[in-house]
Formats: structure tokens, sequence, C-alpha cells
């Protein structure tokens, strides 16, 4: 029976309610406290977000609070949730708030196999204030992010605790206040860089959560390239290997900084990626504000689109091609093209022809409303590590969701910008398709040889030689290694 319930302070892990509860109820053991607590007696607490609690625990753990705001308050949800694709992001909050569904295959949960076990952290500082204010200290979760390596309040570094949050432990409850030294070292960063990193990530994990945005990670960032030297005058191409030269640059003196790699950055601008200290690097790199980041609102017209009205504005203002393309700083052949609607346009003067009799399409309604189908077409083709990739091409999408010829480039422009983001030359393609190959081959236990290789890819071997130059972006060291091994070249190709 459930006398006495603690409650629940600003920022703390529910576990750490329950651990408290623990603490001071007096239970001769765990099992008994489990019993009251859990829908299993032998379960595990899980410490960053919830179990199934016994009718009693619930009706308790939510009488002051419903579990939806617990989820989104009191759990490292907003953590390892909020750059989830929308259906895996709003399946992840209703399997915790439900406490049904393995939420854990949905949510981004570090699983380093050879790593030391995490282990619950604490910011000397932030222990001591507690004291003074409630009279003991609790498991807050700001600590508990990975890739937060000071207090953002007090700029001194965190410290583990004897509590593993990962790893193989007997299942227990143990309050902060039971492992906490009353005296402990205080040693203050001063990093600038950790100082910045750290502010700006808890700004965003404490902006609220929008469980309805469709707006992914991998298009804001991307929609914030926009007129920078990472992108074309257009919008059209980018320079990723720009983007990552200075990223590694603007973070160097960030210590234990595992998002460091080309590929690393690549994979997050194609929504492969959605882990939330890497996000906040890239972030705050193109200088973002941490509400705009959590927000992720895209503009109302792409690069693309802006530049393109531009073109006709200046046309109408009686200016010549080689006039234009001095004043955008674009090439005379791109902005002819566009003038003479070779391009895809977004000139709103432009109407396509359409049959006598028959009535126009309103265009932008049917931009928005392909748009979900164009996105599932692109990871279809992209595929996963169990499928052979194919290449994003506007008329490979064309022809998967039936569309006439050219509908895309001509008239569905956000559908258009959408297929932009993946566009890559043939060489970036093969790149993708040997390192799945690779990957298939190597997860089979089997040696990597040419002959495995052209059964899965049908690719020459010049065709793997010219691919080199960007498997780095695909890849890590380890089967880039393989694969160069696999040409007889060296590292240093």
């Amino acid at each position: 029976m459930i006398a006495f319930f603690p409650t629940i302070y600003p920022d703390e892990l529910l576990y750490s309610q329950l651990a408290r509860y623990y603490a001071a109820s007096g239970y001769m053991a765990y099992t008994y406290a489990a019993e009251d607590l859990f829908a299993s007696k032998i379960v595990r607490p899980d410490i960053e977000f919830v179990n199934a609690y016994t009718t009693e625990a619930w009706e308790v753990i939510t009488r002051v609070h419903p579990m939806e705001t617990l989820v989104m308050h009191h759990t490292m949800f907003p953590y390892y949730g909020r750059f989830l694709p929308l259906e895996r992001r709003e399946a992840a909050f209703q399997a915790l708030v439900t406490m049904a569904g393995n939420y854990h295959n949905l949510l981004p949960i570090p699983q380093r196999k050879g790593e030391r076990p995490r282990c619950l952290r604490y910011c000397p500082r932030c222990v001591l204030s507690d004291r003074e204010q409630y009279g003991e200290t609790y498991w807050h979760r700001v600590p508990q992010m990975v890739g937060m390596r000071i207090c953002p309040e007090h700029k001194c570094f965190l410290k583990d605790s004897s509590v593993q949050i990962s790893g193989k432990t007997s299942p227990k409850l143990v309050a902060a206040e039971e492992v906490i030294p009353l005296a402990d070292e205080v040693v203050v960063s001063s990093n600038d860089k950790e100082s910045q990193i750290a502010a700006y990530m808890v700004e965003v994990f404490r902006s609220d959560v929008d469980l309805e945005s469709q707006v992914t990670a991998g298009q804001f960032l991307y929609s914030r390239m926009e007129n920078t030297k990472y992108r074309s005058v257009r919008g059209q191409q980018r320079n990723i290997r720009l983007y990552h030269a200075e990223f590694a640059d603007y973070y160097k003196d960030l210590k234990e900084n595992w998002f460091t790699e080309l590929w690393q950055i690549q994979k997050v601008l194609t929504d492969d990626r959605w882990n939330f200290y890497e996000i906040c690097l890239m972030g705050n790199f193109l200088q973002v504000s941490p509400r705009n980041l959590a927000l992720m609102q895209l503009p109302q017209k792409s690069q693309q689109q802006k530049f393109d009205e531009e073109v006709y504005r200046l046309r109408n203002l009686g200016m010549k091609y080689p006039e234009i393309a001095k004043a955008l700083n674009a090439s005379y052949d791109t902005v002819k093209a566009i003038g003479e609607h070779r391009y895809g346009t977004y000139h709103k003067a432009f109407k396509p022809p359409h049959k006598s009799g028959s009535k126009p399409k309103n265009w932008q309604t049917r931009d928005m409303a392909l748009l979900p189908h164009v996105k599932k077409a692109i990871q279809t083709l992209r595929g996963d590590e169990t499928t052979r990739p194919k290449r994003v091409t506007v008329f490979a999408i064309e022809k998967m969701l039936n569309l006439s010829s050219k509908e895309i480039t001509l008239h569905l422009p956000i559908c258009f910008a959408e297929i932009q983001r993946f566009r890559e030359s043939q060489e970036q393609y093969w790149a993708r398709e040997v390192v799945w190959a690779a990957r298939l081959i190597l997860s089979s236990e089997v040696s990597l040889t040419w002959r495995r290789m052209r059964e899965l890819t049908n690719m020459r071997k010049a065709n793997l030689k010219a691919c080199v130059p960007y498997l780095s972006s695909y890849a890590d060291d380890d089967l880039r290694r393989e694969v160069l091994l696999l040409l007889g070249k060296t590292d240093n190709v």
C-alpha cells in the first residue's frame, strides 16, 4: 500500500521520484516496493523513461500531473524523441504515455558495445543548491543528456555517480541523496565552446516538443544553408565538403566530440540520423537560435523559388540575361534557362498549358498532397541496410508515383525541393551502393572480395575507383578501409 508519495521536483526524472519514495518508505527490500509500484516485481526500473505501473502506483504518480506531462517534463523523451520522423515520434510518445509497446526500439538510445556503462550524472553545485532549497538533492534530467559535459548554469564539469543507466545490474531504486557525497570537488570549465553548446542544448531540450510537425531536422537544417557558401546561388548544389571542413574547425576545441565525420553530417541532412547532440551542433554552427531549432519552421519560399522569381522580376524590368547573371552572381546559361522556362519555375504569371475545356489543376494543393508520397518514395529508393539502394531522381519518383513527365519539375516546387535534398552524382550513388554491399557481405561474416561485390552491384572496377572520393560521406573509417583494401589501395587514397 502506498501511503505517502513525494511531490516531483523541477526537471526531476520520474525514476528519481520513485527512488525518493522508496528511500523514505522503509521497505525491507526492493522486491516489496516493486510489488507496490511495478506491474512486474522483477522488472528493472527504467531510469530515463517509464515502466508499467500498478493501478495504485499510476494513481499516485499522476495525481498532480497527467502522464503526458510527466513524459514531456520528467523523462528523457525530449532528448531522444524530439527530432524523430513524425510517425515514429508519435508512436514513441504514445508508447511511453500508455506504457505499452517497445519504445526502446523507437527511440535512438545509444547502445555502444564495448564502452563503459553510462551512469547517472550530477552537478556538484546543483546538489548544494538542491540541499539548501529542498533539504535533499535528486536526479536531474539535464545532466543525463548524452554529449552534455558541463552544467549549463554553473559551468562546472558533471560527475558520474555509481548508479548505472546502461549495463546489466540488479533491479533497484537509488535516491541521489543516498550516493552523492556531502562535499564534492568542483572543477569549472574554461572551454568557451563547451559552455556555448551546453547552454544551447539545454534551451532546445526544455522547449516544447511538437508532436504534429512533419518537418524533419534534415529538411530544416538544409533550408538554413540557403544563401550561404554551402549552397549554390540558386540552391540546387551543396558544398558539404566545405561545410564539413569549417564545421570541424569550429568545433576543434570541443572535447570528447564524436560528431566529426563528413558521412555523419550527410546522414543528418538526409534524415538517417536523429541524434539530439549532433543536430544541436549543426544548428549552433549555422547560427540557428535554440528556439528556431525547436520549432523547425521552413521558409514559405525556397532559395530556388526566390532566385527564379528574382530572375523574372529583373527580366520584366527590361534587363538582359548577361546583366541579370552579373547582378545575381549566377551563370548566363542558368539565368537564360530560367527565363525561358527550361528549368522548373515558380513564376506566378506562368500558366502551364491545358486542354480546352479541362479544368486547370490547383498545383499548390497537389504539391502539398503529394509531398508525403514523395518522401516515402525517396526512402524506398534510398533503401535501408537490407535493401539495395537506388539513385534518387525526379524521373524515378515520377515513375514510382505514376506522374506525368516533368510534372514535378514544372509544377510541384515543394516536392522538387525535397528531391533536390537527396540529389547526387552517379559517383555518389555508386559510393552508397558499394557501402551497402560491403556491409551486407561483412555482416555475413565472410571476407570482402571483388567477386562478391560484383555479384551484388554488377559494378565495374572503374566505377568502384570513381566512387572512392565519396566513400567517407557514407561509411566510417573501418568500412572505408575495407573497400580501399579491396582495390589494393592505401589509406591515403
